[in-house]
């Protein structure tokens, strides 16, 4: 089982990390250069979302040209490719992003866990053939103890099988041990 923590700081702390803010917008882009250079056995994964920027067209643009800026890192973490409040996918963008970001990860964001449950498995598979190598769902602040609310992400997790991984996003190391005791997992992010 991987655990991957999300930071925006320099640390060596943990082998796997993803640069990021709290709300996974795109770090200063100084530091995923700075953090290969003083740790570069260490896997790090960049979020790629930019909140701020309204403009469809200027986002893409501009979500493209960071993934281009960071040649050294393992992968790519983004939301912004959910539309219609997160009923549909830009499929057109996610080809394109898979060309650009090619044999790294290409991970779908936390927010894939505002999906409609009954669109999950669709758009599941929709992302699966652009070779979205994971999709991460966000648990923080959730009662791990609820099978209500995990049932979802159970069902996702059976009908992603091997096809892609499903990463989810916990608050600390105390909520990861109680939802695995539940349901395992390969990887988890931690994410306070």
């Amino acid at each position: 089982m991987k655990t991957i923590h999300r930071s925006h700081a320099l640390s060596h702390n943990h082998p796997s990390e993803i640069l990021a803010r709290k709300d996974f917008s795109t770090p200063n882009l100084a530091l995923p250069a700075m953090k290969q250079a003083l740790h570069p056995e260490s896997e790090q994964f960049v979020a790629v979302n930019h909140w701020e920027e309204p403009d469809p067209f200027l986002l893409s643009n501009i979500i493209i040209e960071t993934i281009r800026m960071l040649d050294g890192t393992d992968g790519f973490i983004t939301d912004q490719i959910f539309e219609d409040g997160h009923h549909h996918i830009n499929l057109p963008f996610v080809s394109e992003l898979s060309k650009i970001i090619g044999n790294r990860h290409f991970i779908a964001g936390p927010s894939f866990s505002r999906v409609p449950v009954f669109l999950q498995s669709r758009l599941l598979d929709e992302l699966v053939s652009h070779d979205v190598s994971g999709v991460m769902y966000d648990l923080r602040g959730q009662d791990p103890d609820d099978y209500r609310l995990l049932q979802p992400l159970a069902k996702l997790k059976i009908h992603a099988k091997k096809r892609i991984a499903i990463i989810p996003v916990v608050s600390d190391e105390q909520q990861k041990m109680a939802l695995l005791a539940s349901i395992p997992f390969d990887v988890v992010c931690i994410s306070d």
